[in-house]
């Protein structure tokens, strides 16, 4: 089946953004809340695992889709740099200098010296010590991660490209079964405990979750999801099939945390390391449903849920990302305080908490990352015109 012509927006993956982000914001939440907010909220923690996992896969897809065999790496490389750094150096500036040795938050007491500068620079992950990958503003060892993608896209996509089409499909399938290894090759690596009750060192956690060559397969699960999609060679797949992908991978992440958190009781989820609650498992049912999403949009069929208030959210995920951190640094004193509010109050402040933190994520996209990006992302000459990407006009591209 031939490509259908591309159009000038996929939304659908622009507005997926948004509840990957949101769900990762909520497990935040949980970690400084005390009391019956952090109970509820907690129950995010699978997805908000698997989110990461989903942010990989839907980089590596858009940045395939919108690349071109004319696209220059240098060009490539001075988007990535103004859609990421901006908004990292902001954040990273605020977390560090005006909250962290004031407030001292968790892995940021102990963290060395140096832990600042490599996350600035976002060389964090390369220290295998949660003191320094998790330190200050921690979602940004993300951004690692992606900075290490960034840097091999140039020649990823020229070998994704030559690959015959027949070859597509086992090549995704071994890239699927390497994610999903990979935790178990994680489990034997032995290192020091990072929390008593929990059988998972800090080396397993480093080598499974923060290592950028190890999240690599899962980038590029979402680079051969987007070619098998241009090639017309990605099957079609029913609701019920990417339905049953996903409940696979919460039972498997809800089983093997239970298994740790109720022992002999569940003791036969125990055949699966701790390493398997750290989301891998989701990274095969977001290619699907990111496959799907893209195939709707083409063909005219993009869900009512898409509409202009989703996709600002979508746009703004990434601010609210790095952001949310920072802001529960300043919240820390208020929400933690154990006993202090009612079950109702509670759920209430945290609510407050999360719009709020919406309002200045949509704040930040509005009126400092998108005239970073429209300034500084792409070079035109004086007659050129705009172009036009698959998530809207000018130089996005995607959330990192």
């Amino acid at each position: 089946m031939p490509r259908p012509p591309a159009p000038a927006k996929l939304p659908s993956l622009t507005v997926l953004r948004f509840p990957l982000a949101t769900a990762v914001l909520l497990y935040h939440t949980a970690l400084y809340f005390a009391g019956p907010v952090s109970t509820l909220t907690f129950m995010a923690y699978p997805l908000a695992f698997g989110a990461v996992s989903g942010f990989f896969v839907l980089s590596g897809f858009i940045l395939t889709w919108v690349s071109t065999p004319q696209d220059r790496p240098r060009a490539f490389w001075r988007r990535r740099f103004w859609k990421v750094f901006p908004n990292h150096a902001l954040t990273w500036t605020v977390a560090v200098v005006f909250f962290a040795h004031l407030l001292n938050p968790p892995l940021v007491e102990d963290s060395p010296p140096y832990a600042s500068i490599l996350g600035l620079l976002l060389l964090q992950n390369w220290v295998p010590s949660a003191e320094v990958f998790l330190a200050f503003n921690g979602p940004a060892w993300s951004l690692s991660c992606e900075v290490f993608f960034y840097a091999l896209f140039p020649a990823l996509i020229a070998a994704v490209r030559r690959l015959p089409a027949r070859r597509l499909q086992p090549v995704w399938a071994a890239t699927a079964a390497m994610v999903l290894l990979m935790p178990a090759a994680a489990a034997c690596i032995p290192g020091p405990t990072l929390v008593p009750g929990i059988p998972l060192n800090e080396y397993s956690l480093w080598f499974v979750y923060v290592l950028p060559p190890v999240r690599l397969p899962e980038f590029l699960l979402g680079m051969l999801t987007a070619r098998l999609l241009q090639t017309g060679d990605w099957p079609q797949l029913s609701r019920v099939t990417i339905a049953v992908a996903f409940a696979v991978a919460f039972a498997v992440a809800f089983a093997v945390a239970f298994a740790v958190a109720f022992g002999a009781a569940c003791a036969a989820f125990m055949l699966l390391p701790f390493t398997y609650a750290l989301g891998a498992t989701f990274a095969v049912p977001f290619a699907l449903v990111t496959a799907r999403l893209a195939r709707a949009d083409l063909h005219g069929r993009t869900h009512q849920w898409v509409g202009p208030m989703s996709m600002k959210l979508g746009e703004a995920s990434y601010a609210l990302y790095l952001a949310h951190i920072p802001l529960l640094m300043v919240a820390a004193p208020v929400l933690a305080a154990k006993d202090a509010f009612a079950p109702w109050s509670g759920i209430l402040l945290a609510a407050t908490f999360v719009l709020a933190a919406q309002a200045l994520a949509l704040l930040l996209y509005r009126f400092y990352e998108r005239p970073l990006m429209r300034a500084m992302a792409r070079r035109r000459t004086p007659c050129s015109p705009p172009v036009s990407t698959p998530l809207g006009s000018g130089p996005r591209e995607e959330r990192p």
